[in-house]
C-alpha cells in the first residue's frame, strides 16, 4: 500500500493547553469498548469519576458527557488533559488518541493521511507551509502536488486545474447559502451566519472584493487543495468535477467568512467544524452539486 501526506504531516504537534480553541468542547467524545472497560476497571477516586461521566448515546455507544460550560469534564482550566497528566496518553481512547488526524482509502492500494482543518494547528501549519501545498509518499524523497497526484490516479489534470479563484458574483454567493442551508447546523451560530450571509450577498460580495484586493491568497489556494484531497476517496463513486465543486465552494465560504473576520484560520475551523466533521453535512453538499451544479 502507497501512503500518502501533506509535507507538514510529520512536524504535527498538539497545542493542548496553547490551543485557544480545544477539541475537548462542544461535542461527546465516543469511547471504544476496550477503553470503556478499562475505565469502568479502573479504581479509586478518578475510577468513579469516570463512570460517573460515561453515558449511552441514542445509538447505543459510550460517550463522555459535557459539563456545564460544555467541555470534557477532564479537561482542565489550563487547557490540559487530567487523564493524560495522571495516567498518561496510552490511558486515552481511540478518537482522543487519534483526533484529528484522518486515513482515507482509495481501493487497497492508497492511504491519504492528514489532519482535520477544525484543529487550529493544521490550519496554522497549511499558513505557514512556505510555496504551494505539497505530498509525499512513503519511500519517495520528492514532494510533488495535488495536481500530481490527481494524474497519477488517471486524472488529466493540469496545475491551473487546482487553483482556486473565488466567484465573486451575488448569484454564486445565493447558491452556495442555499447548498449549505440544507445542512444540520453546528450551533446558533452557524445558523445566524448563514442567515446573514443569506440577507446580505451586496453587502458580502464588496467585503470579499476588497479582502481579495489585500488579503494573500496563497492560504486560500492551499485549503482548496486540501479540501480537495480530503474527500479524493470518494472519487470512486462521486464525479471528479463534484469533488472539486465542493472544495470550491467551501472554500468560498471560507473566504467570505475570512473577509467578514480577518481571521482566515478561525473561519476554516469553524467551517470545517460543521461540514468536514460531519460526514451527513458533506453527503448533502455532494448530493447538492451533483443535482443543482
Amino acid at each position: 500500500m502507497y501512503t500518502i501526506y501533506p509535507t507538514f504531516l510529520p512536524a504535527f504537534q498538539c497545542k493542548a493547553g496553547a490551543c485557544k480553541h480545544t477539541c475537548c468542547q462542544t461535542w461527546e467524545i465516543d469511547i471504544d469498548p476496550d477503553t470503556e472497560a478499562l475505565y469502568r476497571n479502573t479504581a479509586g477516586p478518578l475510577g468513579k469519576e469516570l463512570s460517573q461521566w460515561m453515558r449511552t448515546a441514542e445509538d447505543g455507544s459510550t460517550c463522555f458527557k459535557l459539563n456545564e460550560k460544555g467541555y470534557c469534564h477532564f479537561l482542565r482550566s489550563d487547557g490540559l488533559c487530567r487523564l493524560i497528566l495522571e495516567k498518561g496518553e496510552k490511558y486515552l481512547g481511540n478518537i482522543c488518541t487519534m483526533h484529528p488526524r484522518f486515513y482515507k482509502y482509495i481501493g487497497d492500494d492508497i492511504e491519504l493521511c492528514g489532519t482535520g482543518l477544525c484543529c487550529e494547528r493544521t490550519c496554522e501549519q497549511l499558513q505557514e507551509e512556505p510555496g504551494p501545498l505539497q505530498f509525499l509518499m512513503e519511500g519517495r524523497d520528492e514532494p510533488f502536488s495535488l495536481a500530481a497526484l490527481l494524474r497519477a490516479l488517471g486524472l488529466d489534470v493540469t496545475e491551473e486545474d487546482t487553483t482556486f479563484s473565488p466567484a465573486l458574483t451575488v448569484e454564486a454567493i445565493q447558491t452556495m447559502t442555499t447548498h449549505l442551508a440544507q445542512t444540520e447546523p453546528i450551533n446558533e451560530q452557524w445558523t445566524s451566519d448563514l442567515h446573514f450571509i443569506e440577507h446580505h450577498p451586496d453587502f458580502l460580495l464588496q467585503q470579499g472584493k476588497d479582502y481579495l484586493a489585500q488579503a494573500d491568497t496563497t492560504y486560500f489556494q492551499k485549503l482548496f487543495q486540501y479540501i480537495w484531497y480530503r474527500q479524493l476517496d470518494l472519487a470512486t463513486h462521486v464525479p471528479m468535477d463534484v469533488l472539486k465543486a465542493y472544495a470550491a465552494e467551501s472554500t468560498f465560504f471560507i473566504f467570505l467568512t475570512a473577509a467578514r473576520s480577518h481571521n482566515p484560520l478561525r473561519a476554516a475551523a469553524r467551517w470545517s467544524e460543521q461540514i468536514e466533521y460531519d460526514t451527513e453535512n458533506v453527503d448533502i453538499l455532494l448530493e447538492q452539486l451533483t443535482v443543482n451544479g
